[in-house]
C-alpha cells in the first residue's frame, strides 16, 4: 500500500514537469502562476538578558493550466517550502496541495483529475490523493439558475504539513454543485474518510453564496457528521458559518454573522478505539468556539467609511461567553491626500474577568508609482506559534505592537514586501523582520 502511494505521487510530479516542458498548445487556453521567497528572522528578549534568535526561509510555487470550451490537458501545482537555518534539529517541511493532471472533453462535459487535488467545494474536506471525475450534464439549467456539476472522488488523505499520505487512511465521495452568474453556488457533498476497517468521519458538506440585485449577499458553510469518530457518540453539527450583508441604501449597510463549531479530534479518538483504549467524554465533545454579532457601515462619501458593532464570543465551553463591542473608521485617499488612514477599538468584556480594549491603527501612503509604505499599531495582540504538529494561540491583552511595511512593485510582475515590528509589554519583548519578493508570470 505504502509504495503505491508513493508512486501515485511520483506519477503525478512527472508527468506534471512533462506538461509544463511542452509548448503552448490549441487545447491549453491560458496558463498563470507565482513564485515567492520570504525570509523571516525574529529575536525574542528573555530574562536574564539572553537573545532567543529564531529564522525561517519559505518558499512558495504556483503555476497552473486553464482549459476553455474546447477541452484538452490541465495541469497544476501548488506548494510551499519551508527551512529553518537557526532552529537546530528542525526539519525542512513541504506543503503540496495541487498537483495534478486532468483532461476535458470537447464542451467541457466530462473531465478528470489525478494525483494530489484540492477540491475546494469541500472546503477543509477537499485534500485528495487520487482521481477525481466530474460531469456537467446542464450547462444552462432554466430560469437562469446556471450550470450544474457533478463530481466524484475516490484516493488517500494527504499530510498538510509535509509531503506524502496518511497511512492506511483512505477518502471517498461526492458532490454537487449548480453554479450562476454573479459567483452565485450551491454545494452539497458528502466525504467519507475510512481508518483501517472504522468509519473515521462520515460527513454531509453544504455551502452556497447566494447575491440578490447588489443589495443582499449571503454566504453559509455547514458540516455535519452523521456518526460521531469510528462510531463513537452520535452524530451531529460539528461547523456552522453565516454571513449576511444588506445595503438598503448606498450608504448603509448591515451586516450579521454566526459562527459554530467544535474541533474533534477524530483520527486519534479512531486510533484509540482500534487499540482498545477508553475514549472519554470530553474528547467526543471537542474544543467549542462560538460567536454571533452584527456590525453597521456608514458610507459618508466615496472613500470613507465608519463602523459600529456587537458581538458575543465563546472559545470554551465552559467558560462564560465574552462581549465584543467594536467601533472604527477606514478612510481611503482621505481627503484626497493619498493618505490610507484605519483605527478600530474592540473593547472586551467577559463575567469575572477585567475588560481591556484592542486597538489598531494604521496609516499608509503610496510614494511615486512603485512604492507603498505602512505604519501600524496594535495593542492586545494575539500570536499563533506552530510546535511540531501543535499549534499554541497567545493572546497578550497588554501587549503592544509597532511596525513599518512596504511594498516595492519592481515590475509589473515582481514585488518585493519588507516588514519590521517589535512587540513589548508583559511578555518578553520581540522583534521580527520579515522581507520576500514575489514574482507573477
Amino acid at each position: 500500500m505504502k509504495e503505491t502511494r508513493i508512486s501515485l505521487s511520483l506519477l503525478s510530479w512527472l508527468i506534471l514537469m512533462l506538461a509544463g516542458s511542452i509548448q503552448a498548445r490549441a487545447d491549453i487556453n491560458r496558463r498563470w502562476g507565482r513564485v515567492s521567497l520570504f525570509a523571516l528572522a525574529a529575536q525574542r528578549s528573555q530574562p536574564g538578558g539572553e537573545n532567543n534568535l529564531f529564522t525561517e526561509l519559505v518558499g512558495t510555487l504556483m503555476f497552473r493550466s486553464s482549459v476553455g470550451e474546447d477541452g484538452g490537458f490541465e495541469y497544476a501545482i501548488d506548494s510551499r517550502f519551508a527551512g529553518y537555518p537557526s532552529t537546530e534539529g528542525r526539519s525542512q517541511r513541504v506543503s503540496i496541495f495541487d498537483a495534478h493532471v486532468g483532461w476535458w472533453t470537447k464542451s467541457r462535459t466530462f473531465g478528470f483529475r489525478a494525483g494530489q487535488v484540492w477540491l475546494d467545494a469541500l472546503g477543509a474536506l477537499g485534500s485528495l490523493g487520487g482521481v477525481v471525475a466530474e460531469v456537467r450534464p446542464f450547462r444552462n439549467l432554466p430560469l437562469g439558475i446556471g450550470e450544474m456539476r457533478l463530481g466524484g472522488f475516490w484516493g488517500f488523505e494527504p499530510k498538510i504539513m509535509e509531503a506524502g499520505y496518511v497511512s492506511n487512511v483512505n477518502k471517498f465521495g461526492g458532490y454537487l454543485a449548480i453554479e450562476g452568474a454573479a459567483a452565485r453556488r450551491h454545494v452539497l457533498g458528502y466525504v467519507n474518510i475510512r481508518n483501517q476497517g472504522l468509519t473515521e468521519r462520515s460527513v454531509l458538506v453544504f455551502s452556497n453564496y447566494l447575491p440578490i440585485k447588489r443589495a443582499f449577499y449571503l454566504y453559509q458553510a455547514m458540516e455535519y457528521d452523521l456518526q460521531g469518530p469510528a462510531g463513537q457518540g452520535q452524530g451531529r453539527l460539528t461547523y456552522f458559518f453565516a454571513n449576511a450583508r444588506y445595503s438598503p441604501l448606498r450608504l448603509i449597510e448591515l451586516q450579521g454573522i454566526y459562527h459554530h463549531g467544535r474541533s474533534i479530534d477524530a483520527r486519534t479518538i479512531t486510533e484509540q478505539v482500534r487499540s482498545g483504549r477508553p475514549v472519554s467524554e470530553s474528547a467526543l465533545e471537542g474544543f467549542l468556539f462560538e460567536s454571533i454579532g452584527g456590525r453597521l457601515t456608514l458610507r459618508f462619501f466615496p472613500g470613507l467609511q465608519v463602523f459600529a458593532g456587537y458581538a458575543q464570543d465563546k472559545t470554551n465551553e465552559q467558560d462564560e461567553k465574552r462581549d465584543r463591542l467594536t467601533f472604527g473608521f477606514f478612510g481611503y485617499n482621505l481627503f484626497k491626500t493619498g493618505l490610507d488612514l484605519r483605527v478600530t477599538n474592540s473593547r472586551f468584556s467577559q463575567a469575572g474577568r477585567s475588560s481591556y480594549n484592542s486597538w489598531y491603527v494604521s496609516l499608509g501612503k503610496t510614494l511615486g508609482r512603485s512604492l507603498y509604505l505602512e505604519g501600524f499599531f496594535s495593542s492586545s495582540v494575539s500570536i499563533l506559534r506552530y510546535f511540531g504538529s501543535q499549534v499554541q494561540l497567545e493572546t497578550r491583552p497588554r501587549t503592544e505592537l509597532f511596525g513599518l511595511s512596504s511594498i516595492f512593485y519592481l515590475t509589473r510582475r515582481a514585488s518585493l514586501l519588507l516588514t519590521i515590528e517589535r512587540t513589548s509589554g508583559d511578555f518578553p519583548g520581540e522583534t521580527r523582520a520579515m522581507t520576500g519578493v514575489s514574482y507573477r508570470f
